[in-house]
């Protein structure tokens, strides 16, 4: 995916002057490529994730298009107050993207996994959170981040692109991959890929899940959410803390929205720091987020309803 992130960012400057690569420290064997092209418009602050979202701030105040562009865990936490006053009080089209979202890290450790990120940047004003699911939405992403007169927050793994049908994304409304009437399955992100692994496996033993994709955390369309949902039963899987993703928002939609609700249960990491350093796989096979492990557990969620 990080080769989709590049070729975009490139294609993009290309056709407009104004875009500037900006990146802490990060990226090294796939940026210079933009560097070479456009040195004038590359810049690396270093390691200092406050000094790139304020300098991003600032070139887009003087109308450049920057790319503030570093590590998930670092991006979102360690620069927070800038991307709160510097980009989002001011409602600056800065286009903040990171790399490593969720466990992708994982055998970096804890430091690195970027579990909290989706509740720090969904709680910014005028910020719109993209969590692209493959490349091709990685990209639609891109373009309209560098379009938007607001700033946008867009996050990837790092990880290889899943093989998902091409599509075009609209912002803030669930892409559909299966219909089923016996429940909908929400997955975030990256998470796509395993929700329809599941729904394959849950398919040969006779219950039928839709699964939708989220990949705008934010903003997100509530009418789509709520007539997405099918038979009153509901899972969310996503690669944050169990307190800090988007199923939150989506029990509050479906509430407020007077959707009938049988069963609603998230599938997400726990609210602790990981204690061990596994592989990404390991870690979502140690956290149960699995297909085989997921479609175990909603299957004795989903046996009592149908």
């Amino acid at each position: 995916m990080r080769n989709t992130f590049i070729n975009t960012v490139i294609d993009c400057a290309r056709k407009d002057s104004n875009v500037a690569l900006l990146m802490a420290e990060v990226g090294f064997s796939v940026v210079e490529p933009f560097e070479n092209e456009f040195p004038n418009r590359f810049f690396d602050t270093g390691i200092a994730e406050q000094d790139l979202v304020s300098l991003a701030a600032g070139m887009a105040l003087a109308g450049m298009r920057p790319i503030a562009y570093s590590m998930s865990a670092f991006l979102s936490s360690r620069a927070f107050e800038q991307i709160k006053v510097d980009v989002c009080y001011q409602d600056l089209p800065v286009l903040l993207i990171s790399t490593g979202s969720g466990l992708s890290y994982g055998q970096q450790g804890a430091t690195h996994h970027a579990t909290e990120e989706s509740a720090l940047m969904r709680c910014l004003p005028n910020l719109t959170v993209i969590f692209p699911s493959c490349a091709c939405e990685l990209e639609n992403a891109i373009r309209y981040g560098l379009s938007s007169n607001h700033p946008t927050y867009i996050s990837f793994p790092k990880a290889a692109n899943p093989d998902l049908p091409n599509h075009n994304i609209k912002i803030g409304e669930p892409v559909c991959y299966r219909e089923g009437s016996d429940g909908t399955l929400f997955a975030v992100g990256y998470n796509v890929k395993d929700a329809i692994k599941v729904s394959e496996l849950l398919r040969g033993k006779g219950i039928n899940l839709s699964v939708y994709g989220i990949h705008t955390l934010k903003p997100i369309d509530k009418n789509c959410i709520c007539k997405a949902v099918k038979n009153g039963t509901v899972f969310v899987l996503e690669e944050q803390l169990s307190d800090a993703g988007v199923s939150s928002d989506l029990a509050k939609i479906l509430l407020e929205g007077n959707v009938p609700i049988r069963k609603f249960k998230s599938y997400s990491v726990p609210n602790c720091f990981a204690n061990q350093v596994f592989s990404y796989y390991e870690q979502l096979d140690y956290y149960g987020l699995t297909p085989d492990k997921l479609s175990e557990d909603i299957i004795r969620n989903i046996s009592d309803r149908l």
